[in-house]
């Protein structure tokens, strides 16, 4: 059985898990080699999302090009994290832009976003009505209500869950906008897994079949 972890800042050690890595883009040093090391430490086939996060906004152009380099690498299947934050320093006019231009990336390189959202819930939603992207986008850390989460899955989003989560808004995203992730956390994803299992009632082998169905659907090149 695959587990599969969307959005985390751990590689995996596990062979059998496949994990997507975020590398967070800023300015002055490279990502790129800083996650390779990592990369090459694990066991397990680990993936990237490379992207701009709204609270490390400090030098836009030259983030913005570094993105640019990163973005088609083989490796990287996903933009992000990417998004608004309302309790970030940087103004929300200057969020929203590099958070355009991280949309434009992810439609032109055909691969999925990463979002990161605090109070911002408005404006995503207006910002997706208005843009209509082909490329899906996922709510990363979800841990909002289930009407939140009906609002978000009626924009054609789909949702992640980590450790911390709304029962209820977990049982409004399953079974076809679910996904499960680790973030910053050291947990093993078994865990994450074991804990919406519980909250679903289900067991974690058959939230496991439903995540690889999820992930083929958005992350094909994941897929084993």
């Amino acid at each position: 059985m695959t587990y599969y972890d969307i959005h985390t800042h751990q590689p995996s050690v596990r062979p059998e898990d496949i994990a997507i890595v975020n590398t967070i883009v800023e300015a002055g040093h490279s990502p790129e080699s800083d996650e390779a090391d990592n990369l090459e430490a694990s066991l397990s086939p680990n993936y990237r999302s490379v992207g701009i996060h709204p609270w490390y906004i400090n030098n836009v152009h030259v983030q913005l090009a570094e993105l640019e380099m990163l973005v088609f690498q083989p490796d990287v299947v996903a933009i992000g994290e990417a998004g608004l934050d309302k309790l970030a320093e940087p103004p929300l006019s200057i969020q929203e832009e590099v958070f355009l231009t991280q949309i434009a990336l992810s439609e032109e390189a055909g691969k999925p976003l990463i979002i990161h959202c605090v109070k911002a819930w408005a404006e995503i939603i207006e910002i997706r009505k208005r843009l209509k992207p082909r490329l899906p986008w996922v709510i990363h850390g979800f841990r909002g209500n289930s009407d939140l989460a009906r609002q978000l899955l009626r924009q054609g989003l789909y949702l992640s869950f980590g450790e911390h989560f709304n029962p209820d808004a977990l049982r409004v995203a399953w079974p076809g906008s679910l996904f499960a992730e680790t973030d910053d956390k050291t947990d093993d994803i078994r865990s994450v897994y074991r804990q919406i299992a519980c909250a679903l009632d289900f067991s974690p082998e058959q939230v496991a079949a439903q995540i690889a169905e999820n992930v083929r659907n958005i992350f094909p090149s994941l897929s084993v």
